[in-house]
């Protein structure tokens, strides 16, 4: 061997490469690369909750304070009805349904209630606490 070649980090080779196996496994690397690239393409054109298939003018990408994730897209319908839920968990509080004023109060993490609460529900999750 004239040349040895350092193998790649994830191909779990010990040891060095010739030419021929080196540029085998740069090959190899390139193609899955390109996979992984394409499968990825293919998933942005679908709908991230209902994985319809998208035109690219019905194309939303979701919020951030949705916690949806990187590269996620909706179609209309989904992208509505995520935006509603989202408005109705910030504007309204969590068990009574009421509209929150400018004081809003956050339940403990122990009640596991998803949204926000109005003084009223607070408190009565508060007091049910303390009896039991």
């Amino acid at each position: 061997m004239k040349h040895k070649y350092k193998p790649p980090d994830d191909s779990g080779i010990e040891g060095l490469l010739c030419a021929d196996c080196h540029i085998d496994k740069t090959k190899e690397q390139v193609l899955k690369k390109q996979e992984e690239k394409k499968r990825l393409q293919e998933a942005r054109d679908r709908c991230s909750i209902c994985a319809k298939d998208l035109e690219e003018a019905d194309k939303n990408k979701p919020k951030w304070q949705w916690e949806m994730g990187t590269g996620s897209v909706l179609c209309e319908e989904c992208y509505e009805s995520k935006r509603i839920e989202f408005e109705k968990k910030i504007n309204f509080c969590a068990i009574c349904q009421k509209k929150l004023s400018f004081f809003r109060y956050n339940p403990k993490p122990k009640w596991k209630i998803v949204g926000q609460l109005c003084r009223t529900c607070w408190d009565n999750c508060n007091q049910q606490v303390k009896v039991t």
